[in-house]
């Protein structure tokens, strides 16, 4: 099939994405039947937008009730941009984005502890232990008379260890995908990052063991270091870095940081799509950036370096060009 026939006009999947959200909400009235059945007739890309609708609501049905009600139901007005346009992108990308985005969706929805793009949480366990859980963040907890043990699904995470009583409580663990740490101090942050874990002894040593490690050998990470770790080995130990730990202050640092991987460091706490241009990816970003608004953010950019910003879908995406 050519792929220009396969594109479908932006206006038209965002409201198509809009229609959606107000059918959720409530059954459409018989005056509003009528304007939506003159909407799809309207022209073919009406038509082919809400045949998209069709095909993603058969996908968002199998979602978590909690899952599909973020996503379908109508927001305040405040963020109804932010709903009509994120639909509008999964309705552009089609079935290959929608596999991904169940995927995640479920994966948060359905661990103990969560956080959503954007959040910032601070949780007591039973043990006293306190965890901070950075953006887009989820993991389960099982505490028993043999452990503690946090398994990280996604995100990050800070550990406050607390000095408990060992006959109640069990040594604490924490596991990843690429294995399992056992902090010998009190205070570390664990990343779960795409095919390695990162983690930051702040405070007292941390074993790590790769889960495919030859001869389970275990790993020893000193205090005031950073680490990263594969399935099979520890990849890099360096003094503490702090663009590793500016999460805690609810910022992003960066040092001679290439737009590019800055923008992917932006995505996690942006509730939108950012894409950057291949001719400025390369340009190098310093500086201190607050999470709490990711806006704020990109327009520090356009006013520091040769960067401008096109915004499309209601501000959900963002490109940064040339200025």
């Amino acid at each position: 099939m050519n792929k220009a026939n396969t594109l479908i006009a932006k206006q038209s999947l965002e409201e198509a994405a809009d229609w959606l959200i107000r059918s959720q909400e409530a059954p459409l009235t018989n005056e509003e039947k009528a304007q939506f059945k003159l909407w799809q007739e309207a022209n073919s890309d009406n038509s082919k937008a809400w045949l998209r609708v069709q095909r993603l609501m058969g996908h968002v049905e199998t979602l978590p009730k909690g899952v599909a009600a973020a996503v379908l139901n109508r927001p305040d007005d405040e963020s109804r941009r932010f709903a009509i346009g994120k639909l509008a992108l999964l309705l552009a990308a089609g079935p290959t984005l929608w596999g991904g985005y169940k995927a995640i969706e479920v994966q948060q929805w359905t661990a103990d502890y969560r956080t959503a793009k954007g959040e910032f949480q601070e949780i007591t366990l039973p043990d006293g232990s306190l965890v901070k859980l950075n953006t887009a963040t989820a993991f389960d907890m099982t505490f028993n008379s043999r452990s503690r043990l946090l398994s990280l699904r996604e995100g990050e995470i800070e550990i406050r260890k607390a000095q408990v009583d060992p006959q109640q409580f069990g040594p604490f663990l924490i596991q990843t995908q690429e294995g399992t740490l056992t902090p010998l101090g009190n205070r570390l942050t664990v990343r779960q990052c795409d095919g390695f874990t990162q983690l930051a002894a702040l405070n007292g040593q941390v074993q790590a063991a790769p889960k495919l490690a030859q001869n389970n050998e275990m790993m020893t990470i000193k205090p005031g270091h950073q680490a990263q770790i594969s399935n099979f080995k520890l990849l890099s130990s360096q003094l503490i870095s702090p663009t590793t730990t500016a999460w805690l202050n609810q910022m992003i640092a960066a040092h001679d940081m290439p737009l590019k991987q800055f923008a992917e460091e932006v995505s996690r706490y942006r509730k939108g799509y950012l894409r950057i241009s291949p001719d400025i990816e390369n340009i190098m970003v310093s500086g201190a950036f607050p999470t709490s608004n990711t806006d704020t953010i990109i327009n520090m950019l356009t006013h520091t370096y040769p960067i401008k910003a096109k915004h499309h879908l209601g501000g959900y995406w963002v490109t940064l060009e040339p200025a």
